[in-house]
């Protein structure tokens, strides 16, 4: 195994810093689109599924675009892939703020947006992080992911104050160019690790040097498939409807606009506590139990959403329980990945996982819009996402849990546990 010194670990914890802020900039940055969809009805005249389709682009583009991101990765560093995320998403969303057509946001905050939104991601920051570290990479890895949870409360929160004091449209602009100030971060401290990331140890994927083979190679995997069934399913019921409609829910509930973006922010520190509870169980019990289990669990917490115009204190409570489960989904999976079929195509991987996700959350926002202009209600898109997260947690429970023999030193096919 290739031992990575002193200055790759150095220049590691550099990227881990900057990881946490690109993922809570950019995280808080798609989670406004449910403080903005009444605005947005409002100022350019649209129906509450026009004004969600900008989202649903958003998640379509993510969809598409993640699996050629992870393979860049993958080929080339993670500097520019991210570089170039925010440099699109910096571009999308000022000029948004500036649109007073849904043509023209659906091409702007949708099309370019998206760009920015697939190229930084989860799993892109999962495997820019994973090539600095050999001892240490799943703390390093959760506490970059983790901006995308814990930075969530302070920075949305305080949008929503920035929105009910200048607007949305300066408040964008402002976002703007915080993103843009990242990304020039991001090209003069991001510096690649030194030698050879990956494990030396063979793996049944180092002769697919294509794009083609490897896809191929993922197409028939069972383990694959069935993960991206239950990831597919994860994303409608999590980035498709809660993270669009939940604070839309909570002012028709009767809840103010800070109220409902608090919430949510709170919805962010659950993911906090979630993604380091559950990290840390998929090194001790059994893996697919445990992410089908988080399902389950998530089905249960659409039951108690139902409820909660009764009390503020039980909004509050959903948005933790809700969190913990949020998130966590993924370093499981990650993790599952990892030692089914290795690190050496991590970035395809999670990117064409996270892709599923996408499409699954674009058709999420698509049906809450359709069912909210049918019905004027929103329990309609919770019961149906009950049914979603059940059946997700079937694929998982499905999944066969395969545990690498641990070597000495703590070695588990190449990676340290």
């Amino acid at each position: 195994m290739t031992n990575l010194g002193k200055a790759n670990r150095n220049r590691g914890w550099i990227v881990v810093a900057i990881c946490f802020g690109v993922m809570a900039f950019t995280f808080g940055a798609r989670s406004s689109v449910s403080m903005l969809l009444p605005i947005w009805q409002e100022e350019l005249d649209c129906s509450g599924s026009q004004a969600a389709r900008g989202a649903s682009i958003v998640l379509i583009m993510m969809a598409l675009l993640s699996p050629v991101a992870g393979n860049l990765m993958d080929r080339y560093n993670a500097r520019l892939v991210i570089v170039i995320g925010l440099t699109a998403l910096a571009s999308g969303i000022g000029a948004t703020s500036f649109v007073t057509d849904p043509v023209y946001y659906y091409l702007l905050f949708g099309v370019v947006g998206g760009v920015g939104w697939a190229f930084v991601s989860i799993p892109m920051i999962t495997a820019a992080v994973s090539g600095y570290f050999e001892r240490m990479r799943g703390l390093a890895i959760g506490i970059a992911v983790s901006g995308a949870s814990g930075g969530q409360l302070p920075i949305l929160s305080g949008l929503g104050i920035l929105i009910a004091a200048i607007g949305w449209r300066a408040s964008y602009q402002f976002l703007a160019l915080i993103v843009a100030a990242l990304a020039i971060l991001v090209l003069f401290w991001f510096k690649p690790p030194r030698g050879e990331s990956r494990s030396s140890q063979p793996s049944r994927v180092d002769d697919l040097d294509t794009l083609t083979e490897r896809i191929k190679f993922l197409m028939v995997n069972r383990t694959f498939l069935l993960l991206l069934g239950a990831f597919t399913l994860c994303g409608f019921t999590t980035a498709g409807v809660i993270d669009v409609y939940f604070i839309p829910y909570a002012i028709s509930c009767g809840f103010t606009l800070v109220e409902g973006s608090t919430a949510y922010g709170f919805h962010g520190l659950g993911n906090l506590a979630g993604v380091v509870l559950f990290s840390w169980m998929a090194d001790h019990v059994h893996r697919p139990r445990l992410l089908a289990s988080m399902f389950f669990l998530r089905a249960l917490t659409f039951v108690l959403l139902l409820f909660i115009e009764a009390d503020i204190g039980l909004m509050f409570m959903f948005a933790v329980i809700f969190g913990t489960l949020n998130f966590a989904t993924f370093p499981v999976i990650a993790n599952i990945v990892a030692t089914h079929l290795g690190v050496r195509i991590l970035g395809l991987t999670l990117g064409l996982l996270f892709g599923g996700h996408s499409l699954g959350a674009a058709v999420g926002v698509s049906i809450g819009g359709w069912m909210f202009d049918l019905t004027a209600k929103y329990s309609w898109i919770w019961l149906l996402s009950i049914v979603l997260a059940a059946l997700a947690g079937v694929f998982a429970i499905l999944v066969e849990e395969i545990r690498p023999k641990r070597t000495e030193g703590g070695l588990v096919d190449g990676m340290v546990k």
